[in-house]
């Protein structure tokens, strides 16, 4: 097979609207991670796992990742929209948009894809006039989330509109750019024995370079193997780079151990974690509250795992009990180690939402991976002034004795307009305080003292430091 440029088109949409069909219409060659291979695939007649199939488009070689639709099967929809660099939007016109159309649209764009072709299929089973309805309402959902938008009619039972199809594509494909410098790097999709060669391990090579012969690492589990073979839909090749589509023999890992979301690396260059620092953009459908403590699915690059969010104020490492912002800074627990680096792109999603109500809650990146995760936790106290004098006033409230009033001596408050002061020592023995302000306080007035604690955080931990 020639060197040719290596494009990744995701396929999405909602169940049953023909997505698989299309994939069958229009490609050459199904890898070893194909279409419907799963067993509860046969079982269920609906597709439960991504599938790779390829075909040739000018100088293009077009991996396309059809991705299934069913509403508990999103976490591979958002680990295929990892890999790919351009969607097909498939739409069934006898239903038109369902349930996870508009889910897919929003891990597409939270995904950073903007080429989107928008395939009306199953146009054999109904007239223009339904056909257009559909077109319009995907116009009208669509609107501007995305920059480059095209619209096909195609039928893959009659071939109807698939050349059509091809013609669009070939219209908006982009040759990619590609990161070749840099350690190797590639998520893992599917792993698999092959008799006679051991374990073979596919997967989209984000970066760098490799040939047979080099060392690989498996991460977070650690495990090293010599890679025997490349592959490339059955070709064999000696060497690969980033964006190829491949299939790697790694016969020194055990391939019962290997999960989707696991990365193939140059060895000792991805960092494994159990906690990081994200920057978010909260998705404007999401209507559920962002809490500390929150439990959720966290696509980190290509792996998911359950996570405990914590939101921070923006810039610090100050704990928030909850946040509105659009923007978020916040950090997330794992329950388990996660490969991470920074910039990685993350999703977050409530799997205990019902697929009737929007499950993301939003998408950015990777901003830290701290060694250890030590926040702050704000504790803060109201008293209100109960005398004013002549050179300074009275605070009551803030300390229940005298030893608490004395511990806390020194240190600064305000009022809730802003007033900032100073408190100075005890009066009496009840806790009252004496506090000199910046500028004129008025009598009852609310005054907040507030101080800070340590916690060092992991999932479903903390421990206070110091």
């Amino acid at each position: 097979m020639k060197k040719m440029v290596p494009i990744h088109i995701g396929l999405v949409g909602h169940i049953d609207h023909g997505k698989t069909e299309l994939a069958r219409a229009i490609s050459e060659k199904v890898s070893t991670a194909g279409l419907d291979k799963h067993p509860q695939s046969k079982q269920r007649g609906i597709t439960i796992d991504l599938g790779f199939t390829m075909f040739t488009l000018g100088d293009f070689l077009v991996t396309l990742v059809d991705a299934p639709g069913h509403a508990d099967l999103i976490r591979s929809v958002v680990a295929g929209a990892n890999i790919i660099d351009a969607a097909i939007l498939v739409v069934a016109a006898d239903e038109g948009a369902g349930i996870q159309t508009g889910e897919h649209i929003v891990v597409l764009k939270s995904m950073g894809i903007q080429n989107l072709i928008v395939a009306i299929t199953k146009t054999d089973t109904v007239d223009d006039t339904r056909i257009d309805a559909v077109e319009r309402q995907m116009k009208d959902i669509i609107g501007a989330l995305f920059s480059n938008v095209g619209y096909v009619r195609v039928s893959a039972k009659t071939g109807e509109g698939l050349d059509h199809l091809r013609e669009l594509l070939l219209r908006k494909l982009e040759a990619q750019k590609r990161q070749i410098d840099g350690p190797f790097l590639m998520p893992i999709d599917h792993a698999f024995s092959v008799k006679g060669h051991g374990t073979v391990v596919t997967g989209t090579v984000l970066r760098g370079q490799l040939s047979t012969g080099k060392t690989v690492q498996l991460s977070p589990q650690g495990d090293i193997s010599r890679v025997r073979s490349i592959q490339t839909f059955g070709e064999e090749r000696s060497e690969t780079s980033a964006g190829d589509r491949v299939g790697l023999n790694t016969p020194d890992i055990d391939h019962r151990i290997v999960r989707r979301g696991n990365y193939l690396s140059e060895p000792d260059t991805l960092t494994n974690s159990k906690h990081i620092i994200v920057r978010l953009q909260r998705n404007e459908l999401y209507r559920g509250r962002v809490t500390k403590g929150l439990i959720l699915s966290a696509t980190v690059g290509m792996p998911s795992a359950t996570a405990e969010l914590v939101p921070l104020h923006d810039g610090t490492s100050v704990m928030l009990e909850e946040t509105t912002d659009s923007s978020i800074m916040a950090a997330l627990l794992f329950q388990e180690e996660v490969p991470v680096e920074l910039g990685m792109r993350v999703l977050l999603m409530r799997t205990d939402f019902p697929p009737t109500q929007m499950r993301i809650l939003g998408s950015g990146e990777v901003i830290k991976i701290p060694k250890k995760l030590i926040l702050k936790r704000s504790i803060r106290r109201i008293g209100r002034v109960s005398r004013i004098r002549s050179e300074d006033v009275l605070i009551e409230g803030l300390a229940s004795k005298k030893e608490v009033a004395e511990s806390i001596s020194g240190s600064h408050v305000k009022t809730l307009r802003g007033v900032k002061g100073t408190l100075k020592q005890p009066f009496g023995t009840r806790g009252v305080m004496v506090a000199r302000f910046e500028a004129p306080v008025a009598d009852s007035e609310e005054v907040i003292y507030e101080r800070f604690v340590e916690e060092e955080l992991a999932f479903g931990h903390r421990r206070k430091i110091g």
